[in-house]
């Protein structure tokens, strides 16, 4: 173990009174006395007690000094490192969930560049794809590029960590609202757990994010030996299995498809019983299986209402009446250029040779799906010369 100090001055600050509280409370020390230096928190460890002053005003000129000696109590106390100690009195109010990943050719901490930036695109998909199947009315094997104001509000909140060791470490930490109320009931079990709490919209998305995963990994693991592996597949969609979390996690994989694992701890500020979250190991014959799913789901199952913004760039028809476009542009929730096919009605093709001859781009809403290499736009609807993409919206 590590035994570093924990000096900074700026880092001690950082820590609120509440946090200090919160994690205290949580590893079961008491409260001996309460006065104006601060509040002294004791507990017995074996044959030892342990003292500690905990500050409770941010205010006094010391304040740094006070947090560091509380610091190293703790670490001797919990035979951790201050660092350890430190990261998790931080994290006391925070579900944090981990990717361990494990690159080739790269040492520890470290991750090729391009593997480096699609692996935090992919953990924010992952984090949003949890999101939405929380607050979506029914699971969705493929969700929409628009997503919800309260989904993009909580993603607001949403924090990433540092880099760490071991081999490539990223994490998430998302922000819960304590439970306050921490006595034990005075009820029989299932009474208990009838009149728990019900739990806040950000606790929701992190055992979401965690379950669906897993079930992620058991249909992949299903799946390799099933006859019809897309089945377990879309049977997991009830659990938050979507093409979009599919594709997230095929993405922490790299170009080169290395293994990874995720993991979760919950904030000790709100706990939770009787659950466990054990390591999720996803090894590189699992990602495959997810990329050949994610791309099923979306050639089987439309993404709906998705607007298309960009220019003709390919007209046919035989004769009059409706007539098949490709528009080079824009799909609504991707950054990438994109060629979608469709067929129009005798109207809308009409203004398409229009957009097409003028060079002017085009919008249009329908039903994204895949089919082999190309993606095609099924009821084309509110098809429309663009003049300014924000009246689009």
């Amino acid at each position: 173990m590590i035994q570093a100090r924990v000096t900074d001055r700026d880092a001690l600050a950082a820590r609120s009174p509440s946090e200090l509280a919160m994690y205290l409370r949580a590893n079961a020390w008491a409260i001996r006395d309460r006065g104006r230096g601060g509040i002294v928190w004791i507990k017995t460890i074996g044959a030892d007690e342990f003292e500690v002053l905990q500050p409770h005003d941010l205010a006094l000129r010391d304040y740094p000094s006070r947090v560091r000696d509380l610091l190293s109590v703790l670490a001797v106390a919990e035979e951790r490192s201050e660092l350890e100690v430190l990261a998790d009195i931080t994290d006391v109010s925070r579900d944090v969930h981990s990717i361990r990943m494990f690159p080739a050719d790269h040492g520890p901490g470290l991750i090729g560049l391009d593997d480096g930036v699609q692996a935090y695109e992919s953990l924010r998909n992952l984090v949003v794809a949890a999101a939405y199947s929380v607050g979506a009315e029914q699971p969705r094997a493929v969700q929409p590029a628009r997503k919800p104001t309260e989904v993009l509000r909580f993603l607001r909140e949403v924090a990433i960590g540092a880099p760490a060791e071991g081999s490539f470490v990223l994490s998430v930490h998302t922000p819960i609202p304590p439970r306050l109320s921490g006595q034990p009931s005075l009820f029989d079990d299932d009474v208990a757990d009838a009149l728990e709490p019900a739990e806040p919209f950000e606790r929701r998305v992190s055992l979401q994010l965690y379950d669906a995963v897993r079930a992620a990994n058991d249909a992949a693991n299903d799946a390799l030996v099933s006859p019809d592996g897309l089945d377990v597949f879309t049977d997991a969609v009830s659990r938050g299995v979507s093409a979009n979390l599919c594709e997230a996690l095929v993405g922490l994989g790299g170009e080169t498809g290395f293994p990874f694992e995720l993991s979760m701890r919950l904030a000790v500020a709100r706990p939770l019983r009787a659950r466990a979250f054990e390591p999720i190991r996803f090894r590189r014959d699992h990602l495959p299986v997810l990329a050949s799913a994610a791309q099923e789901l979306r050639e089987r199952i439309a993404d709906e209402g998705v607007l298309v913004v960009g220019n003709v760039v390919r007209l046919h028809r035989e004769g009059a009446g409706p007539g098949e476009i490709s528009i080079a542009g824009a799909v609504e929730g991707e950054d990438r250029l994109r060629r979608v096919w469709m067929t129009l009605g005798e109207g809308d093709y009409a203004q398409a040779t229009l957009a097409h001859q003028e060079m002017r781009s085009v919008a249009v809403r329908g039903d994204l799906v895949r089919r082999g290499t190309r993606l095609h736009l099924m009821n084309p609807s509110a098809f429309q010369l663009a003049i300014d993409r924000d009246e689009y919206g």
